[in-house]
């Protein structure tokens, strides 16, 4: 079963950072846009969110998956004051992309405040998700 539980997720973490890559990169690609046309085509791309939910979701059944397989007690004294800081940063994250789906849909009803700051919350979603994965790694390592 442990294996399923790191094979899900892997699959959440390749989702949920892949889309956020992805997403950065398209803003790249856009920049030189009108802004009319790039918003236009940002808000067709935002439908790369849906991984980026999914991604999360599968992240933190299979995390929670994985503390129960383990045992509780034991994963935080395995991973130490290292898993303390990725998980505070978890819950961080789970606050910031719910702020940015809210963020998404009022941009999607025209409110043009929101849209514009999308970008920077993305950049601090991806920030905190690289940082996730650099303390998973020095808790578990």
């Amino acid at each position: 079963m442990l294996d399923l539980w790191l094979i899900i997720h892997f699959i959440g973490l390749a989702l949920g950072v892949g889309a956020g890559l992805a997403m950065l990169r398209l803003r790249g690609a856009v920049a030189d846009m009108p802004p009319a046309e790039r918003g236009a085509f940002m808000m067709r791309a935002s439908v790369l969110s849906k991984n980026s939910s999914i991604g999360l979701l599968l992240l933190i059944v299979s995390g929670v998956g994985l503390l129960m397989s383990h045992g509780v007690t034991a994963v935080m004294v395995a991973g130490g004051p290292m898993f303390h800081t990725k998980l505070t940063l978890v819950a961080i994250l789970i606050g910031l992309f719910g702020y940015s789906q809210v963020l998404m849909k009022k941009a999607r009803s025209g409110d043009a405040a929101a849209a514009t700051r999308l970008p920077m919350i993305s950049n601090l979603l991806m920030l905190l998700s690289v940082s996730i994965i650099i303390t998973a790694v020095l808790a578990f390592h």
